[in-house]
Order: structure tokens, then sequence, then C-alpha cells
């Protein structure tokens, strides 16, 4: 009964979503910047709504008045589809993400609405223009997160990066943000290798019968580790501070048991 409910509740709470973006868009169609400042903090919003409903409890650390700044770029680990509503539930921001999630029923539409950036991530043809367009956010004083993993794992240590897109802070002079966020409860219990698969999501698991999985958890906990800022600057390069803020990540992940 959870579960239906849960379901319902989410499948609402989207579709007024995409109501209010689609009104954002129509009220701020001659001004891009407004538009995608208001988006993203209604998607702020919208994470705090959904993350309640889905039972999702976050502790930060080393917050101080991070999520104060504006128009940062962050990077973190990846290993679920929650992560992104974790990282928007401290951060107003917008996402970057891989181009078929617009062909996504729903979610697509969602995502295509609050002004995710699509990236293809087996060709660069596009490559500068995507670098372009993340750059003027974030010269616009808007918050953009980039999962470099390109994809989700199983695991949480030994992250390895891809560089490419970090190009658009240092293009930008904007702050690059690194965190990690790690699962450390599922109904109370310690996460494990029994445990760890109803929230963790990778490789070739399907979507549908997993979140509807997920939906019948009564709670899960979770732990994000900020971490130190990365300044940007025209001297750096996009190898570097991709691997800067991927060794920030990686150390801070093993500084716990590992999944």
């Amino acid at each position: 009964m959870i579960k239906i409910l849960k379901t319902i509740l989410l499948i609402f709470l989207v579709c007024i979503f995409i109501i209010i973006f689609a009104l954002l868009q129509c009220l701020f169609f001659y001004s891009k910047n407004k538009r995608v400042y208001f988006i993203s903090r209604a998607i702020n919003i919208f994470s705090i709504i959904a993350t309640f409903i889905m039972g999702i409890k976050i502790r930060v650390n080393g917050l101080s008045n991070l999520h104060r700044k504006k128009g940062v770029f962050l990077v973190t680990n990846h290993i679920s589809y929650i992560d992104g509503l974790v990282a928007s539930r401290i951060f107003p921001l917008i996402f970057i993400a891989r181009g078929d999630l617009k062909e996504w029923p729903l979610f697509g539409t969602f995502s295509k609405l609050s002004e995710t950036v699509f990236v293809n991530r087996t060709s660069t043809a596009n490559l500068h223009k995507e670098i372009d367009n993340i750059t003027s956010l974030l010269k616009s004083g808007i918050n953009v997160i980039l999962f470099p993993q390109g994809t989700t794992t199983s695991m949480v240590e030994d992250v390895s990066f891809r560089s490419s897109l970090f190009q658009a802070p240092i293009a930008a002079l904007s702050d690059t943000i690194p965190f990690t966020i790690k699962y450390k409860k599922i109904n109370g219990t310690d996460i494990n290798d029994k445990n760890k698969d109803l929230v963790l999501w990778y490789g070739d698991m399907e979507f549908a019968p997993h979140i509807f999985s997920f939906l019948g958890l009564k709670d899960i906990e979770v732990e994000v580790e900020m971490l130190k800022p990365i300044e940007s600057s025209l001297k750096n390069n996009r190898k570097s501070l991709s691997m800067v803020s991927q060794e920030a990540i990686n150390a801070n992940l093993h500084q716990y048991d590992k999944i």
C-alpha cells in the first residue's frame, strides 16, 4: 500500500512541477537567465518535497556557507538515481545529463522543461556548444551539477572522472565544489552487501521495478560530505581540475567502510 501511495504522490508531484516549469518558461520567455534562475529554485523545492515523500533523510557535513554560493560547478560520485534528488535538496541547481534521458516517459519532459543540459557522451561533435552552455549558466550565477563518472556504479571508491566538461568552470572562473554521497542506512539497518541494491542502481538494473521496490522502503539515511572548494582560473586545465576533484572525492570515500 505504501508503494502505491508514494508512487501516486510522486507522479502527481512531477506533473505539478512540469506545469510550474512550463509556466516559468512562458513568464520568462525573453529572459533565459531569469527563467533558469527560478527553475533552479523550483528544482530545489521539488527535491525537498520528493525526498520527504520517499523517506530520504540527509545529513550534511562541512556545508558552512557553501550552499549560499552562486554559479558553482558541483561534482560528486554517482551510485543511484537518488543522487540527483540528494544534491538538489541541498543546492538550487541545474543538471547535466546524458542525452537519452529526454526520451524517458514523463521524466524526459520534466528534464527538458527544467533546463537540463543534455550532453552526448558518445560523440564530441557538440562538445564545444555544451561547454559554452554550461559556462553561460555559471557566469549567470546558476549552480550546475555534473556526475563526471558518466554512469552509476555499484562501488563507492576509486571513481574515475571524464574531464571534458571541466573546461566550463575554468572558462567561467567558477569554483568547483566536490562532495560525496554515502548511503548509510536502510530502514534503520546499516547498508551492506545484502541490502545495498535496494538503493544503488547500476549496470543493467531496470528502472521501473527498482524504483517501485525502493518506494516500499520506510526510510533511507544519507550522508553528504562537502569538500574544499577548488578555485578555477585560466591557468588550470580541465584534466588537472578533474583530477584534483577526483582525488578529493576518492580520499573522502576511502574514509569509511566499503559497501
